[in-house]
């Protein structure tokens, strides 16, 4: 009976979200088209914004469910995100100031860690500081790193479904994220390539924060610990880059395509190719966890690394030849 009721909420998040694409597939395409530039990997106009096809199922579930609990118990998580939400809907609509982004980055972040099951006062109130602070940047960091990796089709949509789907069976079925699991599912589907949508700053900045404030929901480091491994192959792409151009005194903060999946499309891979590649990776590394352990799932990522080096040595094209190499 259980398992009906939670197939029931799985089809209410793909039903809502195919209704969104369809119904709305008009209005994106007249305020959220993305056009190619230097940056992109595609070469043709394609709708953006399409987030919003799994954000708003989630937030109206959310939202009923917390009107009818009179708000009293802890706050969900969703609407935590409320102010990230608002921000990269505007970014995506009419381009926002990167730092009224951040600031709002940092208010969304304080929100989660504020209703997080971690316990922040353990030592000194100095040392505590400084550890909300390492935490706050931390967060705003997996946010800009998704938003980083949402270059390719199907990659960014495709990694977090499996991580969510892992996330909600450690947390024994949550319906909030099979709400979300349901209504990624279609938007998958438009997201593969070729594209008919993407996801925008609203969808992976969302993507990115949700992930880590259900992460922040277990109170046991190990588990925090070993749930965000599963997505080294995917965070793991954006930090190299960044140490990468760091150490070659390129601008961190410009944009670019020197991530390890632009290279691999850029080189000999197709999108699928490498989407799918990420994807096989965080489910195995997140088997592994679930069925072992952290240690387990710490050998399993560095074969994952070793394998991703082999990877682009022969299929990916240089770090530096990336700057140059254009599509359109």
């Amino acid at each position: 009976m259980i398992k009906i009721i939670y197939f029931g909420y799985f089809f209410l998040g793909v039903s809502s979200s195919l209704l969104i694409l369809k119904k709305g597939n008009n209005f994106f395409k007249k305020y959220f088209l993305d056009n190619p530039n230097k940056r992109s990997l595609h070469i043709k106009p394609i709708p953006s914004a399409g987030g919003i096809s799994f954000i708003i199922p989630l937030l109206l579930y959310d939202l009923i469910f917390s009107y009818f609990k009179n708000f009293e118990d802890n706050i969900s998580l969703s609407l935590l995100c409320l102010p990230l939400i608002l921000i990269s809907f505007l970014d995506d609509l009419i381009k926002v100031s990167p730092k009224y982004r951040y600031l709002l980055q940092l208010l969304t972040s304080f929100l989660i860690l504020r209703f997080s099951n971690i316990n922040l006062f353990l030592f000194s109130p100095i040392i505590n500081i400084f550890i909300f602070i390492f935490l706050v940047i931390f967060i705003t960091a997996v946010i800009n790193f998704t938003n980083f990796m949402d270059g390719s089709d199907g990659l960014v949509a495709g990694c977090m479904f499996v991580f969510f789907l892992i996330i909600n069976y450690k947390l024994n079925s949550n319906i909030s994220l099979i709400i979300l699991l349901g209504s990624l599912a279609p938007f998958i589907y438009w997201n593969w390539n070729p594209a008919k949508i993407f996801m925008g700053d609203i969808g992976s900045t969302f993507l990115g924060v949700y992930f880590i404030a259900n992460i922040l929901q277990f109170n046991d480091l190990n588990e925090i610990l070993g749930l965000l491994l599963i997505a080294s192959p995917f965070f793991g792409d954006a930090l190299i880059t960044i140490f990468r151009r760091f150490f070659k005194r390129q601008n961190i903060f410009k944009a670019h395509r020197q991530h390890l999946y632009q290279r691999l499309y850029l080189g000999k891979l197709s999108k699928k190719q490498v989407a799918l590649l990420y994807i096989f990776q965080s489910a195995i590394i997140g088997i592994v966890y679930i069925k072992l352990n952290i240690i387990y799932e710490i050998g399993t990522i560095l074969v994952s690394f070793f394998i991703m080096y082999l990877i682009e040595t022969k299929y990916a094209v240089s770090f530096e030849e990336a700057i140059n190499n254009k599509l359109i």
